[in-house]
This record gives C-alpha cells, sequence and structure tokens, in this order.
C-alpha cells in the first residue's frame, strides 16, 4: 500500500498546527485576592469592616439639633483601645448653658456589619449609639439604631486623630 505524498504532507501539516495552536492558549486566568488578614487575638479571620477598614480612633465634633435652645455641642473621643469619652452640653439661649456632661467608658462594634459602635456595658441599655464612616460619625437612635430624624444634622466630623 503506498501513501500519497500529498496526503502525508497535509496530514502532518495539520498536525503541527493543531500542536502550535495548543501550545498558544493563554493559561487560565487566576484570581488575584489577598490571603485574609488574621486577629492576632486569634478571633479569626478579619472582614472588611469598618473596624478594619475605616480610620475611626480620633475626635469628632458638631452642634447637635436642640427643642428649645440654639443646639447641644458634642464632641466624640473614640480611642483604639476602645474606649470612648462624650461630652455634651446645651447651649445658651434665653437661659444660660448647662453643664458639660461626660460619658467615659467601653464601646463596641456591632455584628454583623461593624458599622455601627455602642457605648456602655454589654448588659446594660447603650449610653450612645453611632454609625461610624470615614471622617464622621452619625448620632442614632441608641435603642434601635435607626437614623434618627434629619440624619444630616446628627453628623459630627472628625476634627484630630486619635492622641
Amino acid at each position: 500500500m503506498t501513501h500519497h505524498p500529498t496526503a502525508r504532507r497535509a496530514l502532518l501539516l495539520s498536525l503541527a498546527t493543531a500542536a502550535l495552536l495548543a501550545g498558544c492558549q493563554s493559561p487560565p486566568p487566576t484570581e488575584n485576592v489577598p490571603p485574609p488578614r488574621i486577629d492576632l487575638l486569634g478571633r479569626g479571620p478579619l472582614g472588611d469592616v469598618p473596624q478594619t477598614m475605616l480610620d475611626w480612633a480620633g475626635t469628632y465634633q458638631a452642634i447637635l439639633p436642640c427643642n428649645g435652645c440654639p443646639g447641644i455641642a458634642m464632641s466624640v473621643q473614640l480611642r483604639a483601645d476602645q474606649t470612648a469619652v462624650v461630652r455634651e452640653r446645651r447651649l445658651g439661649g434665653d437661659a444660660e448653658p448647662t453643664p458639660a456632661q461626660t460619658y467615659q467608658g467601653p464601646f463596641r462594634f456591632d455584628p454583623p456589619a461593624g458599622s455601627m459602635v455602642t457605648l456602655g456595658q454589654e448588659a446594660e441599655p447603650p449610653a450612645y449609639r453611632f454609625f461610624v464612616a470615614e471622617g464622621w460619625i452619625e448620632l442614632r437612635d441608641r435603642h434601635t439604631g435607626a437614623a434618627l430624624t434629619s440624619t444630616p444634622a446628627y453628623r459630627l466630623r472628625k476634627t484630630s486623630l486619635a492622641p
């Protein structure tokens, strides 16, 4: 049985072309996924939540709305050790300004997203609750965490970094 040289060349050319094309395929794309961050206290991987993503420690200030007075001056200091100092004082008007009220104690980031901080001991009703964002915090209903009526009016701007 004799093989025709043209058929043999065509077969070899087809095989060589197929091998060449198979070798030119690009490798499948790999995902560029960073390794999970591990909490040094051994509590497992940390997600991208405000507690780990935002520069939240520092001092926040604003004049908040008040019924019957020009406003409430509020200063909130959130510390890296998860303690807080809150000072609030009713501003004058017709009457003398009230003395400042101060809260000092622990706070915690509320699960699941951690964008809310609650000030106070876990077993007690919250003293304050704030929504945390980059460069500002927002006073929320201390029991439910719901936004207050005129939300922008309850935002405190960051005025300094943590000491």
